[in-house]
Order: C-alpha cells, then structure tokens, then sequence
C-alpha cells in the first residue's frame, strides 16, 4: 500500500463530487436529514485532518467507510434507532402549539394580567403575595401589618374581581 497525501483541494473536489452520495448513505442509516448532513461534513473533516492516508486507489470507499463508522458511532451513543421511520398518519399530531391556540393563549393570559392590574392596589398586593410568592396568611398578614381575616377577604375579593374580569372583558 501506498501512502496518498490528500491537500484540501482534492478534499474540496472530492466533496464537491461525492457528498450527495455520502449524505444519502447516511441517511439511510441515521434516518435524519440534519444528523446525515453534519455526519457528512464530518467525514470530510476527518479526511482533511487525516491528510495523508495509506490506501490504495479506492478513496471514495475510504471515506464511505468513515462515514459508515461515524454513523455506528453515532447510533452507539443512542441518539436513534436504525432505519427508525414515524408512518405518517393523518392521526399524527405536531408535540408543538399551534400558532391559532398559542395566540388563544397569549390573549388569555393578557386578560388575566389585565384583570390582576385593574385590582384595587391592596387587594393587588394581597394577591400576589399568595398566588405568586405563596405566602400563607400569616405571613401576609404580618408583611402587611393587617389582620389574616382581612387578608381572607381582600383575596376573596379580589378573586371575584378577577372572575367578573375574566368572564365579562372590558371591550
């Protein structure tokens, strides 16, 4: 065997001429079009930090084999099954919101901070002292410096306003 020294234009050429065929390889082992893309590019990465390989003619099956054992490597560490395909179904749902309820959501959640920044301040304060920091009355109380019975009916209070808000928005 003869040793070849490979220079980064070859690797360039090389790339140029055979990535397409490295990425469909691993494509069909790692069954993910981004992982088979950065496996791809790694392969050459090898190749080029290797510079001088001791191989006969049949780089192009040199560099397949790197690919190939940078895709064992890469299913060893768990990152997903062999040929791991999802059949699509209608059935099949995005794990992501959808952008209608997501814009549902941020509306919901405005109203409610719109109805907590139309309390009262008092009863505001209560308020956010229980539901946000999880004060027990007591200790609202003493921050206060009110009785908890008051502290009781200012949150009492200031859910129901809260509730009138939520169930009946300003327009």
């Amino acid at each position: 065997m003869s040793a070849i020294l490979l220079n980064s234009t070859q690797i360039a050429q090389l790339f140029q001429n055979h990535n397409a065929a490295i990425v469909a390889f691993l494509l069909n082992r790692v069954a993910c079009p981004e992982t088979a893309q950065d496996l791809s590019q790694e392969t050459y990465l090898r190749l080029l930090n290797k510079g001088e390989i001791t191989h006969d003619e049949n780089i192009i099956g040199y560099l397949f084999r790197i690919a190939d054992r940078l895709a064992i490597d890469y299913l060893r560490q768990g990152h997903l099954p062999r040929n791991n395909t999802v059949a699509l179904t209608d059935d099949l749902h995005c794990p992501q919101l959808q952008p209608d309820v997501l814009t549902e959501l941020r509306e919901r959640c405005q109203l409610v901070l719109d109805a907590i920044n139309s309390l009262p301040l008092k009863y505001q304060r209560v308020f956010l002292l229980r539901k946000i920091d999880e004060l027990s009355y007591n200790q609202i109380a003493q921050q206060l410096a009110i009785s908890e019975k008051t502290v009781q009916r200012y949150l009492v209070n200031a859910l129901l306003h809260c509730h009138h808000y939520l169930e009946n928005p300003p327009r």
